[in-house]
């Protein structure tokens, strides 16, 4: 197995864990130290979440394509 396939997968899992959680309604605490992201309702904190789940299927589908053709 390539190991490129490997570390993309590992690192979307947890790209979809983390926008899993997000989507959930829970805040985290590394970002809410932005002023950006201080005074987010839980609508926004989904939004961003759905977002963040969204994005980690494009990695997914890359740790695929990578384990699938062994770069």
């Amino acid at each position: 197995m390539s190991g490129f396939g490997i570390l993309f997968l590992i690192f979307g899992i947890c790209v979809f864990l983390v926008g899993l959680y997000m989507y959930t309604g829970h805040k985290l605490d590394i970002l809410t130290w932005r002023a950006a992201y201080k005074n987010l309702d839980i609508d926004q904190w989904k939004n961003i979440g759905k977002w963040t789940m969204i994005t980690s299927i494009f990695i997914l589908l890359l740790a695929i394509v990578g384990l699938i053709f062994n770069f």
